[in-house]
């Protein structure tokens, strides 16, 4: 017979597999649905479960939804790593590589949830506020990390206005599709005229 701290040791450890598990399931959900109003009724409806069973494993809906968007932000970490090698790119040449990058099909979702999120948290609306400031502070940096040296010295704003082109494309795409055709181009001409005649050879 297991000891009964044996037990409650397993009981822990089926609980965290479940937990994983369903935390998995409901990004994946987002990534294809969005985000919609992450109704635990709705969601435990999709799942083939009860709302009380997901507040079993969640708690609460903010904590349900901090813990979705962190797996989220861990699967995009892990893709954006495989276009994160090679040299550091001008700011032109990096603007159009990020921005062909963000409508390829496996990209795309994470570009619109993202977009979603720091909108939902720029209006306040909770938890989504504090997941939007770490967001924003995250792309700032991965942005930061593959652009090359400014030739004039620090150019504290770079990354903060890369990430406002994209964000602000994303959200006209969303609104008007293909609205932002050729976009890119001119934005990477004013950014970066040289390196748009020649054409960027790395990728991000």
């Amino acid at each position: 017979m297991k000891a009964p701290e044996d037990g409650t040791r397993a009981a822990r450890g089926d609980k965290a597999t479940r937990h994983a598990a369903l935390t998995a399931e409901i990004a994946t959900i987002v990534l294809h649905e969005g985000l919609g109003d992450m109704s635990v009724r709705a969601l435990a409806a999709k799942l083939g479960t009860s709302d009380r069973m997901l507040l079993y494993y969640f708690t609460t809906r903010e904590q349900m939804i901090l813990t979705v968007l962190h797996e989220i932000s861990n699967r995009l970490t892990h893709l954006l790593a495989q276009h994160s090698t090679g040299p550091r790119l001008s700011p032109g040449q990096f603007l159009t590589r990020v921005l062909s990058l963000a409508h390829e099909v496996e990209v795309a979702p994470f570009m619109q949830v993202w977009t979603d999120v720091i909108a939902r948290g720029a209006r306040g609306v909770q938890p989504y506020d504090s997941v939007a400031r770490d967001v924003v502070r995250a792309w700032m940096a991965w942005i930061d990390s593959r652009l090359t040296a400014p030739p004039t010295g620090a150019q504290p704003g770079r990354a903060a206005a890369i990430l406002s082109i994209v964000e602000g494309m994303s959200l006209l795409e969303v609104a008007s599709p293909g609205s932002t055709a050729g976009v890119s181009t001119y934005l990477a001409g004013l950014l970066d005229p040289v390196a748009t005649r020649s054409g960027p050879d790395d990728s991000p």
